[in-house]
């Protein structure tokens, strides 16, 4: 529970800074180029829309905590280091 709030905490910043949000969007765009699945595919896995993986790997919105674990895992990469703030 409380790595969920730390984690809700950490993206509700990661929303309001421009900086975090780029950052976050290229480790997520690196990772899904890597793992060669497609914007649909990782939608339909989410259970979101695939203009949702758009506007996160363009760095204009952030996922929910819940998506940022479910990507973490399609993805096999590491949640701390998908979601880490380096602005």
């Amino acid at each position: 529970m409380n790595r969920r709030m730390n984690l809700d905490a950490h993206l509700e910043n990661t929303r309001k800074n421009n900086n975090s949000r780029r950052a976050f969007a290229a480790r997520l765009d690196m990772t899904i180029k890597r793992a060669k699945v497609t914007s649909a595919r990782v939608a339909r896995s989410l259970g979101v829309p695939e203009r949702d993986v758009a506007l996160w790997r363009a760095g204009v919105t952030v996922p929910k905590s819940t998506d940022c674990e479910r990507l973490s895992e399609l993805l096999h990469v590491n949640l701390a280091w998908l979601c880490a703030d380096e602005a």
